[in-house]
Protein backbone atom coordinates (compact mmCIF):
# COMPACT_ATOMS: atom_id res chain seq x y z
CA UNK A 1 0.00 0.00 0.00
CA UNK A 2 1.21 3.49 -0.88
CA UNK A 3 0.28 6.77 0.75
CA UNK A 4 0.63 9.85 -1.40
CA UNK A 5 -0.17 13.54 -1.38
CA UNK A 6 -1.74 15.39 -4.29
CA UNK A 7 -2.72 19.02 -4.76
CA UNK A 8 -6.37 19.46 -5.72
CA UNK A 9 -8.40 22.63 -5.88
CA UNK A 10 -10.38 22.97 -2.63
CA UNK A 11 -13.72 23.47 -4.36
CA UNK A 12 -13.18 20.50 -6.70
CA UNK A 13 -12.29 18.26 -3.72
CA UNK A 14 -15.36 19.43 -1.83
CA UNK A 15 -17.66 18.65 -4.78
CA UNK A 16 -16.01 15.24 -5.23
CA UNK A 17 -16.35 14.44 -1.52
CA UNK A 18 -20.02 15.41 -1.45
CA UNK A 19 -20.76 13.34 -4.55
CA UNK A 20 -18.99 10.28 -3.14
CA UNK A 21 -20.89 10.59 0.14
CA UNK A 22 -24.20 11.00 -1.72
CA UNK A 23 -23.57 8.02 -4.00
CA UNK A 24 -21.61 5.60 -1.79
CA UNK A 25 -21.76 6.83 1.78
CA UNK A 26 -19.10 8.22 4.05
CA UNK A 27 -15.51 7.03 4.13
CA UNK A 28 -15.54 5.69 0.55
CA UNK A 29 -13.31 8.27 -1.16
CA UNK A 30 -10.31 5.96 -1.10
CA UNK A 31 -12.31 3.16 -2.76
CA UNK A 32 -13.61 5.52 -5.44
CA UNK A 33 -10.15 6.93 -6.16
CA UNK A 34 -8.71 3.43 -6.39
CA UNK A 35 -11.48 2.42 -8.83
CA UNK A 36 -10.81 5.53 -10.92
CA UNK A 37 -7.09 4.74 -11.06
CA UNK A 38 -7.81 1.16 -12.10
CA UNK A 39 -10.21 2.35 -14.80
CA UNK A 40 -7.58 4.78 -16.08
CA UNK A 41 -4.96 2.03 -16.30
CA UNK A 42 -7.28 -0.46 -18.02
CA UNK A 43 -9.48 1.70 -20.26
CA UNK A 44 -7.95 3.20 -23.42
CA UNK A 45 -11.11 5.19 -24.21
CA UNK A 46 -11.03 6.78 -20.77
CA UNK A 47 -7.39 7.83 -21.27
CA UNK A 48 -8.24 9.26 -24.69
CA UNK A 49 -11.17 11.21 -23.23
CA UNK A 50 -8.94 12.55 -20.47
CA UNK A 51 -6.30 13.52 -23.03
CA UNK A 52 -8.93 15.48 -25.00
CA UNK A 53 -10.13 17.17 -21.81
CA UNK A 54 -6.58 18.16 -20.84
CA UNK A 55 -5.95 19.60 -24.32
CA UNK A 56 -9.09 21.72 -23.96
CA UNK A 57 -7.84 23.00 -20.59
CA UNK A 58 -4.51 23.93 -22.17
CA UNK A 59 -6.30 25.85 -24.95
CA UNK A 60 -8.39 27.72 -22.38
CA UNK A 61 -5.29 28.58 -20.37
CA UNK A 62 -3.53 29.91 -23.47
CA UNK A 63 -6.55 32.08 -24.34
CA UNK A 64 -6.58 33.54 -20.83
CA UNK A 65 -2.85 34.32 -20.91
CA UNK A 66 -2.92 35.86 -24.41
CA UNK A 67 -3.01 39.67 -24.61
Amino acid sequence: MVKTTIDIDDERWKKFSIKVIEDYGGRKKNDVIEALIEAFVEDTKLREALDDWMKQLEKQAKKKSSP
